[in-house]
């Protein structure tokens, strides 16, 4: 059914879609861009084709998947102010970062997601799975660069994320997650290097996703008497935000890519934008000065 009403409304034969299925793990682009903590991420780019296919599932069939509350990444109406806003008014702070997180979600998590939420895909055929599994899974697992991968991510960790808050709310704790970044807060001391072994414990034992794991050499605490970062923003000691030069190098390397951007990056990408300006209004000079006037104002409204 899902199959048959992506064919009809992007007007394409049922058997040219069938072939591109069985490639779609070989119309992919690499390439590498580096980290800024030094290495090299691998982006893996979708043929136009392809792509196309992946933004009608995105926008279809995905996005209308549930997500928790305290994934603050990818979500339209979101930036990575609400993260922040989050852990405000709390004294202690603990980041902790999962490692190889796209590629380490599969589609072994994505029958068990299925599995696990049977009223997601009511309807569904099985030829509907195994394609929207082919068309967006490379070779088994997600990848950065498809579109598909950021909404698929927030699904497939919503349970993580309901086990997590659990957890919290049994230890007066506040919990976000942006994307493979886990924020934990307290105006407790201690309270958080006791949840540090505890979050990696449940992170390993989850069955969905399976292979997650934390990344110990990322993990990072923090308090008032220092700086505390979250997602690039400075949350000070005198109760307020303030923008990180991280972030506006961010934003600076989104908009040169915009063309490449997912529509929910975008929106989270507009709103990131407004966020700064309020605060540093010659910031939008700055991207008019660098990228033009047409691209500057379409990142800042969120335009396609």
């Amino acid at each position: 059914m899902i199959i048959e009403r992506m064919t009809q409304e992007l007007s394409l034969p049922a058997n040219h879609v069938a072939r591109l299925v069985k490639t779609a793990s070989y119309q992919y682009k690499q390439y590498p861009i580096a980290k800024r903590g030094g290495g090299v991420r691998t982006i893996c780019h979708p043929s136009r084709r392809l792509k196309a296919l992946q933004k009608w599932l995105l926008a279809n069939v995905v996005a209308t998947w549930p997500v928790h509350r305290a994934a603050t990444a990818y979500r339209k109406g979101h930036t990575i102010m609400d993260n922040a806003v989050a852990h405000l008014s709390s004294q202690f702070l603990l980041r902790m970062d999962m490692a190889q997180f796209f590629p380490s979600l599969s589609v072994d998590d994505m029958v068990t997601y299925r599995d696990l939420h049977p009223a997601v895909f009511v309807d569904w055929s099985q030829q509907d799975f195994d394609w929207l599994c082919r068309l967006t899974f490379r070779f088994g697992r997600l990848t950065i660069g498809a579109p598909t991968s950021p909404a698929i991510s927030n699904a497939l960790c919503f349970d993580l994320d309901v086990t997590l808050e659990a957890l919290c709310q049994t230890r007066g704790v506040s919990y976000t997650r942006y994307a493979d970044d886990l924020f934990f807060s307290s105006n407790e001391k201690g309270v958080l290097t006791e949840m540090e072994g505890e979050v990696k414990r449940v992170v390993a034992s989850m069955p969905l996703p399976s292979s997650l794991r934390i990344n110990d050499d990322k993990s990072r605490h923090s308090s008032k008497k220092g700086a505390r970062r979250v997602t690039g923003i400075v949350l000070g000691s005198d109760g307020k935000v303030y923008v990180g030069r991280h972030v506006k190098r961010k934003v600076k390397a989104q908009v040169h890519r915009l063309n490449s951007l997912a529509s929910t990056d975008r929106a989270s990408l507009a709103g990131t934008i407004s966020y700064i300006t309020g605060f540093d209004p010659a910031f939008m000079n700055t991207l008019v000065q660098k990228y033009g006037h047409e691209r500057a104002t379409q990142a800042r409204d969120g335009r396609p």
